[in-house]
């Protein structure tokens, strides 16, 4: 595995560090306890705001741009699938487009170093990560049957977290969430 610094850059803006954007985005329909058991009551407001970021806005690309992300999204995720991994996330970062920050990445790929947006405010870097959660592996079993026990006797024994699904399933979710963050035209 190999990682970079997406944020590399940020420090170096004359622009100002304080306007990029950072998000951890998962697919939120799964199965949290600590957001979905007692209305949340039962875990503290730092815990919840950890679980995965919102990104209320849109990702404004041309076709072609969003087609290059989500066809490289679907050969990676396809890879993780195929490794059983799952719980993986979206990292998202935001930044002013007048900058123009370098890049750690010695492959120049265009979601490395920046995406313009249409409307010519923003750019923005994509990369997968958190992708440790194998599902063959012993914790990941012991996990999911507890999780699975627990769900039987609430009576929800469909409903599952994003660490007890299987990877076809999260893959699905977590494509669908990519669909629905893009704007893509022209």
């Amino acid at each position: 595995m190999i990682m970079e610094n997406a944020m590399y850059g940020r420090e170096l803006d004359p622009s100002g560090k304080e306007r990029w954007e950072s998000y951890d985005l998962k697919p939120m329909s799964y199965f949290y306890p600590e957001r979905d058991l007692m209305d949340g009551k039962l875990a503290p407001d730092s815990v919840k705001s950890r679980l995965a970021d919102k990104f209320e806005d849109k990702i404004r690309v041309t076709k072609e741009e969003a087609w290059e992300l989500k066809n490289q999204l679907e050969i990676d995720t396809q890879q993780l699938a195929d490794t059983n991994a799952v719980d993986y996330s979206l990292f998202l970062i935001r930044f002013p487009a007048s900058s123009n920050p370098p890049t750690t990445s010695a492959r120049q790929n265009a979601w490395r170093q920046g995406i313009r947006d249409r409307n010519g405010e923003w750019k923005y870097r994509i990369v997968l990560l958190d992708f440790f959660w194998a599902k063959h592996k012993l914790r990941a079993k012991a996990m999911t049957g507890l999780v699975g026990s627990f769900q039987w006797l609430r009576g929800k024994k469909d409903e599952h977290m994003s660490i007890t699904t299987n990877p076809k399933e999260y893959r699905e979710r977590f494509l669908k969430m990519i669909d629905e963050m893009i704007d893509a035209q022209g």
